[in-house]
């Protein structure tokens, strides 16, 4: 099947909601059309009839460290297939591995893990059809690896280990690891997207040697983000100019905001050329804050991440993630260490929630739908470098497409390029 139709559809586009559809062709949006003006021609077998349910592109999750019982720091290629079809049921076609601070053995070998899973999944989708309606057993695509540190601030490592954390030396050598260089993919290559940037890196802009390091990376590709730091504005005006233009989960490990000590939280809230990503589960983020970071910088500027780790979809417990007890309760991370203080004040590790419950919860503040699903689609696809080939119903795009209720419930997969 070389075409497709997709009709009766309310289509999710960028600038608002359309009754319409889409004709895919070869695993491309080839048209975006009214339902007045739906094309004809199409068979049973070629068309599918949305039944006025939202027809929107794929979630992208740029931070995310595990779900369904996985870590994909810490498994195997068949934990990435499992957590990739988690991910694929809670709408999220693409995602970038985010991984923390370990020492240099370990992370060179998850790094061989991952690349063998996305070449892997790659010669798989040469051999099968190169695109077809949602089938089972697929899974959420690999679209590159977000490294969360090991260049940042022990003043603000959260639940990472500090005893990884690193300094720059100067030396573009002790950072191939981190490029495309080191790892037997070649510059700018992503699974599945040879234009988009595969390389994610959270960098605390105030430690030696960070800014050169920024330059290097932003030099070779890399996207370089500001997080887990205590940089104060005019720090962080040199990492803008450096390409470091986009804060990972705002405002959370970053000094909190002080009316006469402004700090990054200020600064990322003002400048309009600056991008943020936050963890929008009402645990890391009040509901009021998150009100006040969307109208400082609207949905164009403000992506969502899960930030999900290991016990994501496995309920409350306690479990073993980064060499740690985390206890999950009522979907609220901490360290099991931190039990004798009051659960408010205990330190945060990492969430359990999955992006579409993101999208409901800034609905439920009011966003408008098509901008609620923007903010888990092309915001992140825009800061990822990965927004020529997806996050948004467009002529040329790729059909990574999902269809989901009035209310964002039975989410599914509709379309999947397997190219």
């Amino acid at each position: 099947m070389s075409e497709l139709l997709v009709h009766n559809a309310r289509v999710v586009l960028p600038n608002g909601i359309v009754h319409g559809g889409i004709v895919a062709r070869r695993g491309r949006i080839a048209e975006v059309f009214a339902e007045s003006d739906r094309p004809t021609g199409f068979g049973s077998e070629e068309s599918i009839d949305a039944g006025e349910r939202h027809l929107a592109p794929g979630f992208i999750d740029i931070h995310i460290h595990g779900s369904a019982g996985i870590d994909v720091q810490d498994t195997d290629e068949d934990g990435l297939s499992r957590i990739s079809r988690f991910l694929l049921e809670k709408g999220v076609m693409g995602y970038f591995p985010t991984f923390v601070p370990a020492d240099s053995e370990a992370l060179a070998s998850a790094l061989r893990r991952i690349n063998s899973y996305m070449e892997n999944s790659e010669e798989a989708q040469k051999d099968g059809a190169r695109w077809k309606r949602a089938i089972p057993g697929a899974g959420a695509r690999v679209l590159g690896i977000h490294f969360e540190g090991p260049f940042v601030s022990k003043k603000r490592c959260g639940a990472l280990h500090t005893e990884h954390f690193r300094t720059y030396d100067g030396d573009p050598r002790s950072v191939d690891v981190f490029t495309q260089k080191s790892d037997g993919i070649s510059e700018n290559r992503v699974s599945g997207n040879q234009h988009g940037a595969g390389r994610l890196m959270t960098i605390a802009p105030e430690v030696d040697g960070s800014l050169a390091l920024i330059r290097e990376l932003t030099g070779r590709g890399v996207r370089c983000f500001i997080g887990h730091s205590i940089a104060d504005p005019p720090t962080l005006d040199l990492a803008a100019e450096a390409g470091a233009r986009h804060m990972t989960h705002f405002p959370n490990a970053l000094e909190p905001l002080h009316h006469r000590k402004p700090g990054a939280v200020a600064w990322g809230l003002v400048r309009q050329d600056i991008t943020m990503d936050c963890i929008a589960d009402f645990e890391h983020i009040d509901p009021l804050m998150l009100q006040l970071m969307y109208r400082a910088k609207g949905a164009a500027r403000m992506s969502l991440i899960s930030d999900a780790i290991k016990p994501t979809g496995l309920g409350d417990g306690v479990y073993d993630v980064w060499g740690d007890r985390i206890r999950v309760t009522g979907g609220r991370t901490s360290l099991a260490k931190d039990e004798a203080i009051p659960i408010e004040q205990r330190t945060i590790a990492g969430s359990v929630i999955t992006l579409d419950q993101c999208v409901k919860n800034m609905m439920s503040l009011g966003v408008p739908v098509h901008e609620a699903v923007g903010m888990a689609t092309l915001a992140p696809a825009r800061a990822s470098g990965v927004d020529a080939e997806y996050g948004s119903i467009e002529v040329g795009k790729r059909a990574d497409l999902i269809l989901f209720d009035e209310d964002l419930s039975g989410v599914q997969p509709a379309l999947i390029t397997m190219d």
